[in-house]
């Protein structure tokens, strides 16, 4: 998204002429070193020289500038006014400008110009001419949000409605890149976030939107792969990871977290080492078997209460999932007292819940919305411990499942146990064991053993596992089993397991 430029009469100041100087402002002014806008002379010729030598130098700027002209509508009609007056044409695959008689080579085709619109817009090829932003005027109207809920309640048969509803966020909440540091700047980001995703969720509503929308975040993905070239500064690649990761957090306002950065031995580097090291942790088995029996519970059913109870329990700051979607997200959704946006999207959620807890989402999902990334966090010892992050769908489901089944547990299980249902239940432990020691430290014949299951997690019996849950907890168990009857994408930087 382009930076915030200067408006007249509700039009971007862009390729105008300055009636004092006789200068041609330049459509990418803040971009780059461009302060001022100004190319220093007079006339188109100058003008397009200055955008070929500063805008669309280097790979990095062209992508920057491909990104910002595909987003911003008064941006790609500054650009393509100056094309159409200077005589050229931007071709939008690769960033380069041509003039009007020549086309752009490719590996397996060859891009012209052509007159067929009549309009300014085709001197841009290959871009899409964006959509006009209209803002709602209720901030906490989510529409796309409550849109897609009430499709995959309405439909919960459907695998698209689902696909849809999962995609939403990591289509319309994607992180804008700064590309200079006029949008380093902490109002302007946050401007251009903003206008982003309202963008986002305008492209969603068109007819096409979401294949657009699921494209562009394909090509994305594939410019992140691509080398950065200048894109990372100097400083950037000397500093220490957790030192990046902590001015992050402090960015972001998250204090606590930025300091346990800071006290953490950081992350594995990626490399083969690490990536064998992830994957003996997490051993490739066959699928568990389900149990047969009929369950002596009905399925569980929550109501909204609960489920707002349970998303206002995230901590702040909850990081997010591959999907991007964050649990402020869904409290700033549903976070409007008396609202009948908000009591309608809480209704629409707890649904939808109640979908996933009765096993009404298709299977052929339940490896995607059981995946999450994996962060390898460094031991003191130099081994690795995987982190895994799942999505904010998944975790509000089981939380609900854990609030409405936890009390029950906790009295199975009884004594023998400290880490469900139990507050604080590690505190109590390790206090426990100091007065032990201290009471009896004279004691020559005692002795304190501690142990450590290695992998305890991950191997885990799943057939038993699922029998229990089947036994002891069955209003919960097509949810558990969905997550658990089949193995679970894992994902480390751009591979998965």
């Amino acid at each position: 998204m382009a930076p915030v430029r200067g408006r007249r009469n509700g039009k971007s100041v862009g390729p105008v002429q300055d009636s004092a100087s006789g200068l041609r402002t330049c459509p990418f002014k803040f971009f780059h070193e461009c302060k001022d806008g100004k190319p220093g002379s007079v006339g188109f010729f100058r003008l397009l020289e200055h955008m070929q030598s500063t805008h669309l130098k280097t790979e990095c700027r062209r992508l920057s500038l491909k990104g910002a002209i595909s987003k911003d509508l008064d941006l790609f009609l500054d650009v393509a006014e100056v094309l159409r007056a200077g005589g050229k044409w931007l071709c939008g695959k690769c960033m380069v400008m041509h003039a009007l008689s020549r086309g752009c080579k490719h590996d397996n085709e060859v891009v012209l110009f052509a007159i067929n619109s009549g309009d300014v817009e085709d001197f841009i090829v290959g871009i899409r001419k964006p959509c006009q932003v209209v803002v709602d005027t209720n901030p906490r109207h989510p529409a796309g949000l409550g849109g897609k809920v009430l499709c995959a309640k309405a439909s919960p048969g459907s695998v698209d409605n689902w696909v849809q509803l999962l995609l939403l966020p990591r289509c319309t909440l994607r992180v804008v890149r700064p590309s200079s540091r006029q949008e380093r700047r902490s109002g302007n980001r946050k401007s251009l976030q903003c206008s982003n995703i309202l963008h986002a969720l305008t492209v969603w509503k068109d007819g096409s939107g979401f294949d657009d929308l699921v494209s562009s975040l394909l090509d994305s993905v594939e410019e992140t792969r691509a080398p950065k070239g200048e894109c990372r500064r100097e400083e950037d690649k000397e500093r220490d990871p957790n030192i990046k990761q902590c001015l992050r957090k402090v960015r972001d306002g998250h204090f606590t977290a930025a300091v346990k950065v800071l006290c953490s031995s950081g992350v594995a580097p990626l490399g083969d080492s690490t990536l064998k090291a992830l994957i003996d942790k997490h051993p490739v088995v066959p699928p568990p078997s389900s149990p047969f029996n009929p369950l002596a519970q009905p399925t569980l059913v929550v109501d909204g209460e609960c489920v707002l109870k349970c998303i206002r329990s995230f901590p702040k700051g909850t990081s997010c999932g591959r999907d991007g979607m964050r649990a402020q997200h869904l409290l700033d959704a549903v976070g409007g007292d008396d609202s009948v946006t908000s009591s309608g999207l809480l209704a629409s959620i707890t649904e939808v819940v109640n979908l996933w807890l009765g096993g009404s989402c298709p299977k052929v999902l339940a490896e995607f919305v059981a995946s999450a990334p994996l962060t390898p966090l460094l031991k003191p010892d130099k081994g690795i411990r995987p982190i895994a992050v799942g999505g904010i769908w998944r975790r509000l489901v089981s939380k609900v499942a854990m609030k409405k089944v936890g009390k029950e547990m906790t009295q199975y299980l009884g004594d023998y146990q400290f880490g469900v249902g139990v507050p604080n239940g590690a505190e109590a432990v390790l206090h426990s064991a100091n007065r032990f020691l201290n009471s009896f430290h004279a004691d020559g014949s005692l002795a304190l053993l501690t142990v450590d299951f290695s992998n305890a997690f991950n191997m885990v019996d799943r057939t038993t596992f699922l029998q229990e849950v089947h036994q002891r907890c069955p209003s919960i168990y097509r949810w558990v089993q969905f997550l658990y009857a089949q193995p679970a994408r894992l994902y480390v930087g751009f591979q998965l397991n």
